[in-house]
């Protein structure tokens, strides 16, 4: 099964998914649906994306979590 990434904001409690990660602009483009959201083959490749995010400051107000698609 296809994995992918959710956040949700630590203050504001808001949600969506991780479309795609911007490695130039270091940081993160997100959709609100599932359906649009990057796929990922394993947990590990998607964790592999959370620690990139987290290298550039992502995780500062958002948590992140990754979750089966459906």
């Amino acid at each position: 099964m296809k994995k992918i990434i959710k956040w949700t904001n630590k203050y504001s409690n808001e949600c969506g998914y991780v479309r795609k990660v911007s490695n130039k602009e270091k940081h993160f483009v997100n959709c609100t649906e599932a359906a649009g959201a990057r796929k990922f083959r394993s947990e590990k490749e998607a964790n592999g994306i959370i620690e990139t995010l987290v290298s550039y400051g992502e995780a500062n107000n958002n948590y992140f979590s990754v979750i089966d698609r459906e």
